[in-house]
């Protein structure tokens, strides 16, 4: 009869055991079917907003090709075109009046300079002998050659337009309306030169030094670092969290993580890595500062899509965009703009001194 009872209590003890484990499964089996049903619910509602707008897209999509809807529309754009095509029409008549009256200035202002200088010269007691207005044009020439030259091999715009300047003021000097048209192509050179851009160097080395140490600092700021918050129970409560159920429970809440995926691969690199891409940027900036002051077109616009592209990579999109409009202003630089032509000046006084008979066509034939 004992071993009755002992082999009963065995039993017993291993039913329940039993019923216990079952218990676990049964719970780890709803918690786990609780947490895909939640998952389920959220990609459910996204299914139902997504057929919500696809149904919305097929309501409107019958009303896209109707020609009551298409031609206002059509006679909208036509008419704003019609107004764009009157407007320039018009602008290009009033721009072709003003290069008129431009034209008209331009003419009467040189033919009373031309009345000013033969009166300069019919009023001059003392004329100057032709040897040494030959000689002053030789003066002409060489700040010609200068301003070609510094223009050429320095790109200095200030100094050619200073040389020019002074070789205008040499032939006023000399005061003969023979070298009004030397004077009037000079002006010429004069004009196209002022048109002409030259980027500034200081300004954009400037640039580039801000946005280095702002990219340095604000690649600083986006280390972001995860801080584990421990909420503490009521004391009320110690006692009951401390149960084995409860305990699980809280282990299967910790262990449904939803991670979004879409993040910078910033804050997936640990601190060693970010710092030496930050290094990386900061030196390729710097190259960029060699580049603009060497005045390597091409390589300067690689460099810059160069660090675009790392920025677009490895930093989320709020920092990229920060330093969009800056990036893109440097990239619209021209390091190379064409020179222009201002020896058309420089050949004009080389064939007048060629008609002239005194004693310097030697020289203008050596150094033709």
């Amino acid at each position: 009869m004992n071993d009755q009872q002992q082999l009963l209590k065995k039993l017993n003890r291993r039913t329940r055991f039993t019923l216990f484990l079952v218990w676990i499964a049964l719970f780890f089996t709803a918690a786990g079917i609780a947490a895909g049903y939640k998952n389920w619910l959220r990609i459910h509602e996204k299914a139902k907003a997504g057929l919500a707008g696809i149904a919305k897209i097929q309501q409107e999509i019958p009303g896209f090709a109707k020609k009551e809807q298409v031609a206002p529309l059509q006679k909208a754009v036509t008419q704003q075109l019609k107004d764009n095509k009157d407007y320039v029409k018009k602008s290009l008549v009033e721009l072709r009046q003003i290069q008129q009256s431009t034209e008209h200035l331009a003419q009467s202002v040189y033919k009373q300079v031309e009345q000013l200088t033969a009166k300069q010269g019919s009023s001059a007691n003392i004329k100057m002998p032709s040897v040494v207005s030959d000689w002053s044009l030789l003066d002409v020439r060489f700040l010609l050659q200068t301003a070609n030259q510094v223009l050429l091999l320095k790109q200095d715009k200030q100094a050619a337009l200073q040389a020019l300047e002074m070789a205008d003021k040499r032939l006023v000097e000399i005061g003969s309306t023979q070298l009004l048209p030397l004077r009037k192509q000079i002006s010429q050179d004069i004009a196209l030169l002022s048109q002409y851009k030259l980027p500034d160097i200081a300004q954009l080395s400037q640039k580039i030094s801000e946005l280095q140490q702002s990219i340095a600092t604000n690649l600083a700021t986006t280390k972001k670092h995860t801080k584990v918050i421990t909420v503490e129970p009521p004391l009320n409560q110690t006692k009951d969290k401390n149960s084995i159920l409860n305990r699980l429970k809280q282990t299967i809440k910790e262990a449904v993580v939803i991670r979004k995926f879409d993040q910078s691969l910033n804050t997936e690199m640990d601190a060693e890595t970010q710092q030496n891409l930050s290094q990386l940027l900061s030196l390729k900036l710097e190259t960029l500062r060699i580049m603009l002051l060497q005045k390597q077109d091409k390589n300067f616009h690689e460099q810059l899509a160069s660090i675009k592209k790392i920025l677009k990579r490895y930093y989320p999109e709020s920092l990229v965009e920060r330093y969009k409009k800056d990036l893109d202003d440097l990239d619209s630089v021209n390091l190379a703009p064409v020179k222009p032509d201002i020896s058309a000046s420089l050949k004009r006084l080389n064939k007048m001194l060629l008609t002239i008979k005194p004693a310097i066509n030697p020289v203008i034939k050596e150094n033709k």
